[in-house]
């Protein structure tokens, strides 16, 4: 019986060991393959970071020029704006030893056309009619209202 044990355990240990065999031959299959596969992800991986650093440069570039085209009409309109604050004179009137500035006439009889319950937005045209003589500034607002400010 013990000889019957003995070559079941040596029939058993061969088992195992042919088992064992081939598992670490599938697993060096399994290994080659999943380095392969590895090395297919990287060179695929290598393409499209490539395209998409490719993407990138050429989204700077546009973003480049278009910062560009936006800085020199920036510069246009900033110029624009300093020549018109440039062209807005201060004009003084000066009469019998009397000084007054005509956009102090102008937002006097701005102040009294809100101070009669009209709305600042509401204006659309102002005359002023100035008249020293009468230390007096006249005004018609929308030609419709009209009223009379001191000039001095």
């Amino acid at each position: 019986m013990e000889k019957k044990m003995a070559v079941k355990l040596d029939g058993t240990k061969a088992t195992v060991k042919a088992a064992e065999e081939k598992v670490v031959a599938k697993a060096e299959g399994v290994k080659a393959a999943v380095k392969e596969a590895v090395a297919e992800k990287k060179e695929s991986g290598v393409a499209i970071a490539k395209a998409v650093t490719d993407e990138k440069k050429a989204d700077a570039q546009k973003a480049k020029e278009t910062a560009k085209k936006a800085k020199t009409t920036k510069s246009t309109k900033t110029a624009k704006k300093v020549v018109k604050e440039e062209l807005k004179p201060e004009v003084f009137i000066q009469y019998q030893g009397k000084e007054a500035i005509v956009a102090d006439a102008i937002e006097k009889a701005k102040a009294e056309f809100v101070a009669n319950g009209h709305r600042v937005s509401s204006i659309k045209s102002l005359q002023v009619y100035l008249k020293p003589e009468e230390y007096a500034a006249y005004y018609v607002i929308n030609q419709k209202f009209a009223g009379r400010v001191d000039l001095f």
